[in-house]
């Protein structure tokens, strides 16, 4: 069963068949009438003759107009149902030009009337050939140019009624002829449109497998990552906490060499040296361990916004006077779980990364918020559950980076920067404490358009069982400054 649209669509097909073959139909018209006229007009009625032309061609003319303004405005489906009134108004009007003026006009000598006979039947056929696919409009021209001239060979006698007979008998056989290729039409049509239904079923499905296939892609990628990542962080963990007990020994025994050697400046510096070089070593290891998240953390619920406010000097220092600085503080910001000189350390990290992202200058910005964060939103990261998050987020205007870029930007020692100007490991003590904190970091970039690190840290239990504590003081907080 079609639709009432495809219904339309049937509909419309028709009509748009008949007026395709309305000039061949209507010039044959106007030929035969100006040819009947000629054969048929008797000598005391030529003006009613060519009056009777004259209106052959303006109807035929109408028709066609009218039929072109069809074929040009491509009307909706839904418009089609005037469009075929005037289809079959005006094949009725022809086939009343046809059957009941021409039968009274043209003389009743047999010959002649035969002749018409010949001319009306050939045109029947016409029609059916050319207008089949609208069943109203052929009918509409047979029955009338078909039956008045029947009841006119009816009405001269019983010599003429067998004609008669034949005519009707003809008309009969061109309707059953004009209604299965209607039927056949339609039925084409009905197929095509079902075709292209079924093909926009098909087109969509594989859309959909498209996008089933590029999702499974990414998550596959994701966990990829993910996997890497922990590969890594095992291995750095490893080498990083035995490497680390050696230092301690080291930094030990330069202490005690330092003391012993006291009354020998050479020995107290060469030992000092020493010393702090193995701090600094210690200091390495301990970012790795951040990454590999086995360092030690004291994570307590913290006011992030408070933490912001306390750092914001240094901040201020850190970045370069070509940049424009802008911090802005969520209100009601809720507690969140983590431990706060680290999470200071990770801010002063994205924002040393921005500023060495601009080195022409451009602005940089954070920001604090509250978000909820799905499953899908933590694809790949098992230390986090879904639910509320405090959010903190540095953009800058920066040279961005590639898609290539960012698959890497968490390993260890991986940087864009020259020799000598980054560890890179600052992104992956980062991505270390946000995994161990039980939180989430991603990083958004587009090449020479900038780049945006989110850092999402879980609210603290106390807030995400209580809701909100009516008695935390907090009033709306937004510190902007530049330098």
């Amino acid at each position: 069963m079609l639709s009432e649209q495809d219904a339309g669509l049937v509909e419309y097909e028709r009509l748009r068949s008949v007026f395709e073959h309305a000039p061949v139909t209507l010039s044959v018209t106007v030929i035969n009438a100006i040819l009947t006229a000629f054969v048929l007009a008797p000598l005391d009625g030529k003006r009613l003759t060519a009056a009777w032309v004259a209106v052959m061609v303006i109807v035929s003319a109408v028709r066609w107009i009218r039929g072109r303004s069809f074929l040009r405005r491509r009307p909706e489906a839904a418009a089609t149902a005037r469009w075929a009134v005037f289809s079959v108004l005006g094949s009725l009007t022809t086939g009343m030009l046809w059957g009941f003026s021409a039968t009274m006009m043209f003389p009743a000598e047999e010959s002649d009337q035969l002749f018409l006979a010949l001319v009306i039947g050939g045109m029947g056929s016409g029609a059916v050939a050319v207008n089949a696919a609208h069943l109203p409009t052929v009918l509409a021209f047979i029955v009338p140019s078909s039956v008045s001239l029947a009841a006119s060979f009816f009405a001269e006698g019983a010599a003429w009624r067998v004609s008669s007979l034949m005519i009707v008998l003809f008309a009969a056989a061109l309707t059953g002829i004009s209604l299965e290729a209607h039927r056949k039409f339609g039925e084409r049509i009905r197929l095509r449109i079902e075709l292209g239904h079924e093909q926009r079923k098909l087109s969509e499905t594989n859309q959909r497998l498209l996008q089933e296939i590029a999702q499974r892609q990414t998550a596959e990628a994701t966990l990829h990552q993910a996997q890497k990542m922990e590969a890594i962080g095992h291995l750095t963990g490893g080498i990083a906490h035995d490497f680390n007990n050696l230092l301690q020994v080291m930094i030990g025994s330069m202490h005690m060499i330092r003391r012993l050697g006291a009354d020998n400046p050479k020995i107290v510096k060469y030992a000092d040296a020493a010393e702090q070089a193995a701090t600094r070593g210690s200091q390495l290891t301990s970012s790795l361990l951040t990454f590999a998240r086995r360092q030690t953390l004291e994570a307590r619920p913290v006011d992030i916004n408070v933490l912001l406010r306390e750092f914001e000097p240094i901040l201020l220092r850190t970045v370069v006077a070509r940049v424009r600085f802008e911090m802005v503080l969520a209100a009601d910001l809720p507690l969140c779980h983590a431990d706060p000189a680290h999470f200071q350390s990770a801010v002063l990290n994205l924002v040393i990364n921005a500023c060495d992202a601009m080195p022409e200058g451009g602005a940089l910005s954070i920001t604090t918020g509250v978000a909820e964060l799905a499953p899908t939103d933590l694809a790949g990261n098992d230390d986090a559950a879904p639910g509320r998050f405090v959010s903190l987020s540095v953009r800058d205007t920066g040279f961005g980076m590639t898609p290539e870029v960012m698959t890497r930007v968490f390993e260890p020692f991986f940087t864009t920067k020259g020799v000598g100007k980054g560890s890179g490991l600052g992104l992956s003590q980062i991505y270390g404490f946000a995994r161990q904190s039980g939180g989430h970091v991603r990083l958004l970039s587009t090449p020479n358009e900038g780049t945006q690190a989110i850092l999402w840290l879980p609210v603290s239990a106390l807030y995400a069982g209580l809701g909100e504590i009516a008695d935390k003081p907090q009033q709306m907080a937004t510190n902007q400054s530049q330098r």
